[in-house]
């Protein structure tokens, strides 16, 4: 799925920070002005329901009221285009939230990623021949392309495929892209908050008047088969649910930025 099918109809604008989170992990940055915060088992889409979590309090009367939540991981049993992979992950997820989430979350591990969403989500996940990968997730009953939903995109050995859906989030990329051997871009732009040359954050409305907040990452790799990565998350909730776009995308990041260097 090529990133420019999510920028048709959208018009963007830059990611503000929502609420203050944080987790039992440390990733590599953060969203703007926020700090946010991960059974193996071969359920299917349709068993992700897991037990309630667990929670204690975290307040104090300078911050917002909050608990720090332990959340069973469900595993959602991937497609793959090639040879199965096998992928592990934690028996439960620990976080810091604030207190009208607390019962509201379920962590989802799928594809390598450990994922925070509402509860009842499901979805599908896929892992490419080429290694890439895919996760779609969104409210039983709902859909990948409307209403809420979060998606994740990684390009993996698809070169072409790396260097055209990065180039609408980063200038370095349309700068090089001829030279690369691509042609001349003439595809959309996203604007956004860069937090470095190679991640930014955006936010757009959706037609339907829902917000999509995502992240995008793209670093040129240094190594044998020097090529460029690319990395994407995007979720979209009610306008309301910034807070929570927030908590789910800084839970994310240091998965995407992890292992690019």
């Amino acid at each position: 799925m090529h990133i420019t099918r999510l920028l048709q109809g959208i018009g963007l604008s830059v990611l503000l920070a929502g609420c203050g989170v944080a987790s039992s992990t440390s990733p590599r940055a953060s969203l703007p002005s926020s700090t946010l915060s991960s059974t193996s088992s071969s359920t299917q889409p349709s068993d992700l329901s897991s037990t309630a979590p667990s929670t204690s309090s975290a307040n104090s009367p300078s911050t917002p009221a909050s608990e720090t939540v332990s959340l069973p991981v469900s595993v959602l049993t991937p497609t793959f285009g090639g040879g199965q992979v096998a992928f592990h992950y934690p028996t439960s997820l620990t976080v810091t939230v604030p207190v009208e989430w607390a019962s509201r979350l379920q962590a989802i591990g799928t594809v390598g990623f450990v994922v925070i969403v509402p509860k009842g989500w499901t979805g599908t996940a896929l892992e490419g021949a080429d290694g890439s990968r895919s996760i779609a997730l969104y409210p039983s009953g709902g859909s990948s392309t409307h209403g809420p939903r979060l998606t994740i995109l990684t390009a993996s050995q698809c070169v072409g495929c790396a260097w055209s859906e990065a180039a609408p989030y980063f200038a370095w990329v349309r700068q090089h892209y001829a030279s690369a051997g691509w042609g001349t871009y003439s595809g959309p732009t996203v604007s956004g908050y860069a937090a470095s040359p190679d991640l930014r954050y955006y936010e757009s409305s959706t037609p339907s008047g829902l917000r999509a907040n995502g992240v995008a990452f793209a670093p040129f790799v240094l190594n044998a088969q020097s090529r460029v990565l690319f990395r994407q998350s995007q979720i979209v909730l009610a306008p309301g649910e910034h807070g929570l776009a927030t908590l789910i995308l800084n839970n994310l990041l240091g998965q995407l930025t992890s292992g690019a260097r």
